[in-house]
């Protein structure tokens, strides 16, 4: 019974991001536009995100998302991206997005989806050698990032993620509602576990919708891929502690998904000389996906960019934005959370 419940517990612990990668893209150009979003193409038989900019910089993003959602999560962060001058792609998971009913991609794979993904890098390094490429993970995609930046270096040179998946809140009360969700209540439809995971990843109702009915997103997960999953995502400390890249790591301080507090432990223990925590005192758990990011962190992000696409690699650091005018509590939690990244 325990891996059962381990297993589905994993399936919904992360329902509230996530998209896929691109097969095969390693020898193959922009394809065909998808029918269903013009802002999307086909590489190598899947779809994908993609985004170029007027006036081109030298550097190029390739954006993972989190469980549960697609590629098309990353649109609004594409096009201030493209606007700024930087190329870039969004990825979808397998399992996820438009392709996940094709027999090869229906499952959450996230073994796999590294391999997509080194591949696609590759096809970048090989056609773009002087650019610098920099990968941006939220969440399951955040613990993504971080270790395709561990084993293959050589198709990395930065990480942005944000609240890396690894450790969840609440993880016992979930796991009570998937099984009476699963034996009681058997249903392909979002239930209550998966409507009390979407809940703490936001407050929003509009986003809540969206994350709960967008036919390209898929809630609940089979035994095998849940089990996979969690067993991904444990790993994740592990891999920090190899990581040697330029990272930036964003987290929310009113995150109720991800503990805040776990993910400063994460970045406490990466070994590079050049790492950042930003704290963003405004935001929940969705960040980067969907738009949920401020003007500040917009501006903050970009300027970290530009500084890797110079070489100017940055120093290491522990700050926050939108921390003005909280309450005595919240900047309490605050400084908690920037003393507990230090050590």
């Amino acid at each position: 019974m325990r891996p059962l419940i381990s297993a589905f517990l994993l399936l919904l612990l992360f329902l509230h991001s996530g998209y896929a990668m691109a097969e095969g893209a390693e020898n193959q150009s922009i394809g065909l536009k998808c029918k269903e979003d013009p802002s999307c193409v086909v590489i190598g038989g899947t779809h994908i995100l993609e985004w170029r900019s007027a006036s081109p910089s030298n550097i190029i993003v390739v954006c993972i998302h989190g469980l549960g959602m697609c590629a098309r999560a990353y649109k609004p962060l594409a096009k201030d991206l493209a606007d700024a001058g930087i190329d870039g792609y969004g990825i979808n998971v397998r399992g996820f997005g438009p392709d996940r009913t094709m027999p090869e991609r229906e499952k959450l794979d996230c073994v796999q989806t590294l391999e997509d993904v080194k591949s696609l890098l590759r096809s970048v390094r090989n056609k773009e050698p002087k650019r610098k490429i920099v990968v941006i993970g939220e969440s399951m995609g955040g613990a993504l990032a971080m270790r395709l930046a561990v084993e293959s270096p050589e198709l990395v040179d930065a990480v942005v993620c944000s609240a890396p998946a690894w450790k969840i809140v609440r993880l016992k009360r979930t796991i009570a509602k998937g099984v009476v969700e699963l034996f009681l209540l058997p249903s392909e439809k979002p239930g209550m576990a998966s409507k009390g995971i979407v809940s703490q990843a936001t407050r929003d109702d509009d986003l809540t919708e969206h994350l709960l009915q967008d036919s390209s997103h898929k809630i609940k997960l089979g035994f095998g891929e849940a089990r996979a999953f969690l067993k991904f995502i444990s790993k994740t400390d592990r891999f920090a502690k190899r990581l040697n890249k330029p990272i930036l790591v964003i987290q929310g301080l009113n995150d109720r998904l991800v503990p805040p507090m776990s993910v400063a432990k994460l970045y406490r223990e990466i070994p590079s000389d050049h790492k950042v925590f930003l704290i963003d005192a405004k935001s929940e758990h969705l960040i980067l996906e969907e738009g949920g990011y401020s003007q500040e962190l917009l501006e903050y992000v970009l300027t970290w960019l530009k500084k890797i696409e110079k070489e100017n690699l940055p120093v290491s650091e522990i700050g926050s934005i939108g921390d003005k005018d909280l309450t005595s509590k919240k900047l309490m939690k605050l400084q908690k959370l920037k003393l507990n990244a230090q050590g």
